[in-house]
């Protein structure tokens, strides 16, 4: 950790800046304290480039998140850490300034020792930042990333994923490689950029893109098996939206060496563009893959069979209650990249058309239902999770408490995608407008 680190700090209320320098001068007295108001925050910054930023935010002060984003939209700011002083705020507010960008919380007043670990962190932390940074520029100036994109280029594709392969055998990683291209719906007068952009606003933060050919890219996920690969597919399609999308390979990586890795994927996906939003996982050589062949956007991936104590006839096996976690997080997903957005576009479709129907939903592990409300007549569609990658749906139509139709039918989650559920959702609607309809 560096020396002579600046410290900014940013408030109206002279007595707070005069508190925090006293105990940030005593705590660290090699450090350069420095401080401003809000109104003239950011050209300060813009001059003297802080190593960390302190910024005050009292009784949920809306201009505080602007200046947030601001501070983060500037490219020379924009990796800086950032001390959030929580004096009064709300919870919604504290949730906004990390949405904004924000590292830290310390909440006001504070003990000095906490004071101390947050600033040593966040100078570690923006050290670490720019260590990052000036190596990805670097391998921007030599060729190896893209500087627009911030991919693996072409010329240096096997290289890197090489590489990455051979650490993750050696050090017994676990890792996935998926081969990706558009299917032949998506728009020829379409640059390729346009669906390399949303592979990179649909991948986690340590996954890695690589160009393959003009409109095929590998996406590396590291640390992930393959029930962690389909939500990463998911929401690459979720994003090309019901008009095109996207088919893929994949292959969890156990002893194979990349030359036998890529010719495996190619031949999965050639298999991939015979259907529609298809993953496929590829066979592996020294492996026997119980998945080999499998379409993961149609069926769950199999876990391999192992030994399990038996108690009157439960299973006990102690990769059960891991199972049940895995099941539980990939559902957990599934009610934030599906249902929500599903459920947020009929009520915004039903809302501007009539203002007389009432809609409402939830969206939960525990209950997910959308509901709609005209007068005496309901129509309810709920979905269960029922544990080992399935969900259960009922939709229900009440009018004048009397049941005039019910539907029940359980899925696979993973077959649980935008479109299903969009289309489960416009046939339950379509039939409580005939029923208002005819009650009008």
């Amino acid at each position: 950790m560096g020396f002579n680190n600046t410290i900014t700090i940013i408030s109206n209320r002279e007595e707070l800046v005069s508190q925090i320098s006293e105990k940030l001068v005593l705590l660290r007295d090699l450090d350069k304290i420095t401080n401003t108001t809000q109104d003239n925050a950011l050209d300060f910054l813009k001059n003297q480039l802080p190593n960390v930023i302190m910024l005050h935010c009292q009784n949920d002060d809306n201009e505080t998140i602007k200046l947030i984003k601001e501070i983060r939209q500037n490219s020379l700011l924009e990796q800086t850490p950032i001390i959030f002083l929580d004096d009064n705020c709300s919870r919604e507010t504290i949730i906004d300034s990390f949405d904004a960008g924000v590292n830290e919380i310390l909440k006001f007043p504070c003990e000095d020792y906490e004071l101390l670990i947050r600033t040593i962190w966040c100078i570690q932390k923006g050290e670490i930042n720019t260590s990052i940074q000036t190596r990805l520029d670097f391998m921007k100036d030599l060729g190896i990333i893209q500087p627009d994109t911030g991919v693996y280029t072409q010329k240096y594709c096997e290289e890197f994923l090489k590489n990455e392969i051979e650490y993750a055998i050696s050090h017994k990683v676990n890792l996935c490689l998926m081969l990706v291209t558009p299917d032949n719906k998506y728009p020829g007068y379409k640059n390729p950029k346009e669906f390399l952009d949303v592979i990179n606003k649909s991948i986690r933060l340590n996954d890695s893109v690589a160009i393959k050919d003009v409109d095929e890219f590998y996406i590396l996920l590291p640390k992930t098996k393959l029930n962690g690969v389909y939500p990463v597919f998911e929401r690459i399609n979720n994003k090309l939206g019901v008009d095109c999308g996207a088919n893929a390979s994949v292959i969890e990586i156990k002893d194979e060496k990349f030359e036998t890795i890529k010719d495996l994927l190619q031949e999965a996906l050639k298999k991939a563009k015979e259907e529609t939003n298809a993953l496929i996982v590829a066979s592996g050589l020294y492996s026997k893959d119980p998945n080999a062949g499998i379409n993961l956007a149609k069926h769950p991936p199999i876990e391999p069979k192992k030994a399990s104590l038996q108690n009157n006839g439960v299973d006990l096996s102690p990769e059960e209650s891991k199972k049940n976690k895995v099941f539980r997080q990939a559902y957990r997903q599934k009610c934030k990249v599906v249902f929500e957005p599903v459920f947020e576009k009929y009520q915004n479709h039903i809302n501007s058309k009539f203002k007389d129907i009432t809609v409402k939903y939830d969206v939960s592990v525990e209950k997910t239902r959308f509901v709609m409300y005209k007068n005496d007549l309901r129509a309810t569609l709920s979905i269960a999770y029922e544990g080992s990658y399935k969900a259960k749906i009922d939709t229900e139509l009440v009018c004048c408490n009397v049941t005039k139709s019910t539907n029940t039918f359980v899925i696979d989650f993973v077959q649980l995608n935008f479109q299903r559920l969009s289309q489960v959702l416009s046939e339950l609607y379509s039939e409580f407008k005939n029923f208002t309809d005819n009650g009008d």
